[in-house]
């Protein structure tokens, strides 16, 4: 008996587990950002956009932005905005435009390891825009660290 239900909890566990990696539609995730905030979320059904500034944070004024007309502050800490603007990745971390195919409308903030950003630079070569999986956590108010990638979805 004391087997039997070990071996049901760790299935249940398993399953559990099995549905949180699971990747949702991006449309499904640009309805409501906030609901998944604090979660690790993977996302099928968008695109990353080679953008024509590398703008890394290095804690001055963004590389290659000259010229560029700057965006007015928004409500950043409004709950009901659907994107954080402007976007300032933190030290260390480049901004990656992710276009939701499902709802074109909706524009997170999103970042990843400048490394990791150079590779997919890499990778992209010289395609403007590339089907993605992505994985990331975050928070609908203060932007999305991508932390996995895979091209080609």
């Amino acid at each position: 008996m004391r087997k039997i239900f070990l071996l049901a909890l760790v299935t249940i566990g398993m399953i559990g587990s099995s549905f949180s990696q699971m990747a949702i539609p991006g449309e499904a995730f640009a309805q409501n950002p906030a609901r998944f905030n604090g979660r690790k979320v993977t996302v099928k059904n968008v695109q990353i956009l080679k953008s024509s500034q590398h703008s890394k944070s290095v804690g001055g004024p963004v590389v290659g932005g000259i010229g560029h007309a700057q965006v007015a502050p928004g409500p950043v800490n409004s709950p009901t905005a659907p994107n954080v603007t402007p976007c300032n990745p933190p030290r260390g971390f480049s901004k990656v435009d992710v276009f939701f195919r499902g709802a074109p409308e909706y524009k997170g903030c999103f970042f990843m390891f400048d490394n990791m950003k150079d590779e997919l630079d890499r990778q992209m070569g010289l395609e403007s825009a590339v089907d993605v999986q992505i994985s990331f956590r975050g928070d609908s108010r203060t932007g999305y660290h991508v932390s996995f990638y895979r091209l080609g979805m």
